[in-house]
């Protein structure tokens, strides 16, 4: 039976009178069974919209969390209800999504060209600003309504430029620094007495090529390698000696015994990765002699030494 017939026939039962609105009733039965597994939002939505029930076409979208569909079916209804679109604009856990609801309203608004509505649109909302609202006013619109509001908004957007301008002098003073720092670690040297002895094997180590750190500890070449390449990756310790080859050739060509080959990476940049893979950090007071901590004593594939520790 159609919705309005039954309020029509509708009788006491028990002493209690049922005259409420059937829509006003429909609205609460939707509102309790919301979660009800057994509730089809989809079905009522479209026997709502053929009963022409408004406010429950409303709810449902707002139940199904269509919400842009929720404003759109409140302002476009026989009689447009805003205070019922409002509702479901402040609805979103989106910000940007309710703004854009907002910004509906204040569309559908503007066409009676009422200044105080759109102001008070304005006020009501979080989400606008004096900037958002003034496409929406038509050329009869004066804004003169809107001059605190306009006030306002400038006086945050020079704070907001002020805040910016501040920003970027830090920026610009932290850069400035970094650069002087930059400047100043490839301008730094480490002086080394002329007996400096090698950390590992003790000989003097401007005997042979060698790296001194800023810690002062110096090392050999062959030496500090012996100590870096089991801490090596297998694609770091490939690449060693890749470039290890790539110079090796270069001091060929250099001794006129090898014809240099094409396309080989200039000598400089070999060796600036070289040191980069083995002089990285020291190995007696960085990175590698912290992670040593965990290293055994003896390593997997020295079974022999192991063994010659064994008690029999």
């Amino acid at each position: 039976a159609d919705v309005s017939e039954a309020s029509s026939t509708s009788q006491p039962l028990g002493g209690r009178s049922y005259d409420r609105d059937p829509e006003d009733e429909l609205m609460s039965f939707l509102v309790r069974h919301q979660q009800h597994p057994l509730m089809d939002a989809q079905f009522a939505l479209r026997v709502c919209s053929a009963a022409g029930l408004s406010q429950a076409v409303v709810l449902l979208y707002s139940i199904m969390g269509m919400f842009e569909e929720a404003v759109d079916a409140a302002l476009t209804r026989g009689e447009p209800d805003v205070a019922l679109a409002k509702q479901n604009a402040c609805r979103p856990a989106d910000a940007q999504l309710r703004r854009k609801l907002w910004l509906r309203i204040v569309q559908h608004q503007a066409s009676s060209g009422d200044v105080q509505v759109i102001l008070g649109l304005l006020r009501e909302s979080p989400e606008l600003q004096v900037r958002d609202v003034l496409p929406y006013m038509s050329d009869a619109m004066t804004i003169a309504g809107f001059q605190s509001e306009i006030c306002e908004c400038l006086d945050t957007y020079e704070g907001q430029i002020e805040s910016l301008r501040q920003e970027m002098d830090d920026h610009q003073r932290a850069l400035q620094a970094f650069k002087e720092d930059l400047k100043e670690a490839e301008e730094r040297c480490v002086s080394i007495e002329q007996d400096q002895l090698c950390e590992i094997c003790a000989v003097p180590a401007m005997k042979e090529r060698f790296y001194v750190f800023a810690c002062r500890h110096c090392f050999h070449e062959a030496c500090l390698r012996a100590l870096v390449l089991p801490t090596l990756s297998n694609e770091e310790s490939e690449r060693l000696l890749a470039l290890e080859s790539m110079r090796v050739e270069h001091q060929a060509a250099a001794a006129g015994s090898l014809a240099c080959a094409p396309g080989l990476r200039p000598l400089v940049e070999v060796e600036d990765e070289v040191d980069s893979i083995l002089a990285d950090d020291c190995p007696l007071c960085g990175r590698l002699m912290i992670e040593s901590i965990t290293r055994p004593f003896i390593d997997p594939d020295e079974s022999d030494l192991a063994a010659s520790w064994a008690v029999s």
